[in-house]
């Protein structure tokens, strides 16, 4: 399996792609804007289906785009759900070019594990950031896709609706006590890192 990680304009908001190179399928998370990036990069696979780590539009402006092309199955979490009527701010999907994201076919919760692509794929809740934010954990390839709940440097933020510090330092401490230091952490917006990196360096985590 191959994990392409394309920034999104106009916020580089991260959508990640995971590649069946024998199969030719895919499995898009997090296509929140962009289409016509997204839809290069999907160019000679199959998707069988789009997850999301949470409910903001831009995480999920492009899902209904995705669905009535390629009509496959939307996973996420149910806690999330509210968030598919709010844009957070006044012009948002007009800026990021979203349409309002259809309710999940699938609802996921932590440890379900997802079988897709030939591999297994591990649901994490993580509250804090949203109600029902998620990070999925590849442990073939040592990866966690982590949406905004930890950023190179930073972690979510927890001023919008739903949010909560009390929680994100729980889901925080839980990501760091179970998975391995060297993990790789694909982010929600800009670069990647590693857990290791990250309980060195980024100041959020040192009171949790």
């Amino acid at each position: 399996m191959r994990i392409e990680t394309i920034p999104t304009r106009p916020i580089d908001e991260n959508c990640s792609i995971l590649k069946n190179e024998e199969t030719k399928e895919a499995v898009i998370i997090d296509p929140g804007s962009d289409m016509e990036n997204i839809l290069s990069h999907l160019e000679g696979y199959k998707p069988i289906g789009i997850l999301a780590t949470h409910g903001h539009y831009d995480h999920v402006g492009q899902v209904a785009t995705l669905k009535n092309i390629y009509n496959i199955p939307f996973y996420m979490h149910e806690d999330d759900e509210f968030l598919l009527d709010n844009e957070l701010f006044p012009g948002f999907s007009s800026y990021i070019n979203a349409k309002k994201p259809p309710k999940p076919d699938i609802h996921i919760k932590d440890k379900d594990v997802l079988e897709l692509l030939g591999e297994k794929i591990y649901v994490i809740h993580t509250p804090g950031h949203t109600p029902g934010g998620v990070c999925f954990y590849i442990p073939s390839y040592d990866t966690l896709i982590a949406g905004d709940t930890l950023f190179k440097g930073g972690v979510g933020r927890t001023d919008l609706p739903g949010g909560s510090w009390d929680e994100l330092a729980k889901s925080l401490r839980k990501i760091f006590s179970t998975l391995p230091p060297k993990t790789k952490v694909f982010c929600g917006h800009y670069a990647s890192t590693t857990l290791e990196y990250e309980a060195k360096f980024n100041p959020f985590l040192r009171n949790i």
